[in-house]
């Protein structure tokens, strides 16, 4: 045997190995012990992320102000006046003065109506919130998946380069041996410069996905980071798309505001109505006691304020639209999550049961040809090449899934009962 067949052989060696030994660091099915208890704390994780966000303490703080809202609402809403007066007579020398209260009346129950109202609104601020949750801890979610996928991703980009490159290296010895022509040394060089390019586009990806996870939790990720190692392979029945759409809380938020502006309508038209003020005045006028009842009422001539009342049904109207609309673009997005997870899901298990046996099996096969010298220089490189490629495909399908299951749990708003039920059994599950 040459020394240039022996060179090659040892090449194709150590490509063979070092493609299985990265393969196998990123077997979805080699989880680390710690995988299953790291899911179990996902939900604590998510909870602590959130309870420190700015935005979630920020609506916490606007359920207070309704909460006081509320209770001032219950109160009257007229205080009693006092009113003194007194004179002294310019021609006798007598004091006159009087002492008064006077009670302005709810006759129409202003103070119910509001106290319906800002509750309702209240109902819907605290609704806003629980909206606010779901949407932070779906994001948070999405940048943790593709923190994960992207590490994986720029790992198998990293070994792609490093092999082509130590390629590059044999290619470049042996071309000043004469062994192959210019042409192969400059087509192993321009696959390192495009494996540089692919490596550098995984990296900045990862930088994006953290920067995303920074925002969310005001802090790096932590080093070991992790996320479930299975999901469902089954959704719910599409005959529960409607019932799911209804009860997301995003859907419900718009309910609860739409319902607390048809409660302004009647407190605008109990607010505009005139309420009759009552008074008694006691005291004392040339020498003589006196007591004095009054009635007053104002007279809405000029302005009847009709038009708060109409503005507030305009204001319902609008809100109510704007609910319809929410539940129409929850459904479609349930019904698009659904299909989405349902076509990435099959793949990655079509992924899962044959594309990495029929890889093992390719890279087996690329070895034997490269042994027996009936593979040249150029197709190998192509064939290796495409063998990297369709690894990283199949990390990139990987995250697809993964981002498909959080549209999922975005549309359906089932992410904190999905993280706080992790730590139970799913039989029906395919692999992370």
């Amino acid at each position: 045997m040459s020394f240039f067949t022996c060179l090659r052989t040892s090449l194709c060696v150590c490509l063979i190995a070092s493609a299985a030994n990265a393969w196998s660091s990123t077997n979805p099915s080699g989880a680390s012990p710690s995988s299953a208890e790291s899911a179990s704390n996902l939900g604590s994780f998510i909870n602590q992320i959130l309870n420190e966000n700015p935005e979630i303490q920020a609506a916490q703080t606007a359920i207070e102000a309704a909460r006081a809202r509320v209770q001032g609402a219950g109160l009257p809403i007229y205080n009693p006046e006092l009113e003194l007066e007194g004179d002294k007579s310019a021609e006798d020398d007598y004091y006159n003065f009087g002492v008064g209260l006077s009670q302005a009346i709810d006759m129409h129950d202003k103070r119910g109506a509001q106290t319906r109202a800002i509750q309702a609104d209240f109902e819907a601020t605290r609704s806003a919130l629980k909206a606010l949750r779901q949407t932070k801890a779906t994001a948070l979610l999405d940048a943790m998946a593709r923190i994960l996928n992207s590490e994986e991703v720029t790992s198998l980009t990293q070994q792609r380069f490093q092999l082509l490159e130590r390629f590059q290296r044999l290619a470049e010895q042996r071309q000043s041996a004469g062994d192959i022509p210019l042409i192969e040394v400059e087509l192993a060089r321009m696959a390192v410069a495009e494996a540089a390019m692919v490596h550098a586009q995984a990296g900045a990806g990862l930088v994006e996905a953290k920067g995303d996870f920074f925002t969310l939790a005001g802090e790096p990720p932590p080093q070991q980071l992790s996320l479930p190692t299975s999901l469902p392979i089954r959704l719910p029945v599409a005959q529960e798309d409607e019932r799911l759409a209804a009860a997301h809380p995003n859907v419900r938020q718009a309910h609860l505001l739409a319902l607390a502006m048809r409660k302004q309508i009647d407190a605008a038209d109990r607010g505009r109505r005139a309420d009759p003020t009552l008074g008694l005045m006691a005291g004392r006028e040339d020498e003589s006691n006196t007591l004095s009842l009054s009635f007053s009422m104002p007279l809405q001539i000029r302005n009847n304020f009709n038009s708060r009342v109409k503005a507030a049904r305009s204001d319902a109207l609008q809100a109510e639209q704007e609910s319809q609309q929410v539940y129409r673009t929850t459904l479609a997005q349930l019904q698009t999550a659904r299909a989405r997870y349902t076509l990435i899901s099959q793949a990655w298990r079509v992924w899962i049961s044959r594309g990495q046996s029929s890889l093992k099996q390719q890279s087996e096969l690329l070895e034997q040809l490269w042994r027996a010298g009936e593979l040249e220089t150029t197709d190998y490189l192509v064939q290796l090449q495409q063998t990297l490629d369709t690894r990283i495909a199949g990390a990139e399908l990987h995250g697809a899934m993964w981002h498909a299951w959080i549209k999922w749990q975005a549309a359906v708003g089932h992410v904190f009962e999905w993280v706080n039920n992790l730590t139970a059994q799913q039989p029906d599950a395919t692999s992370y």
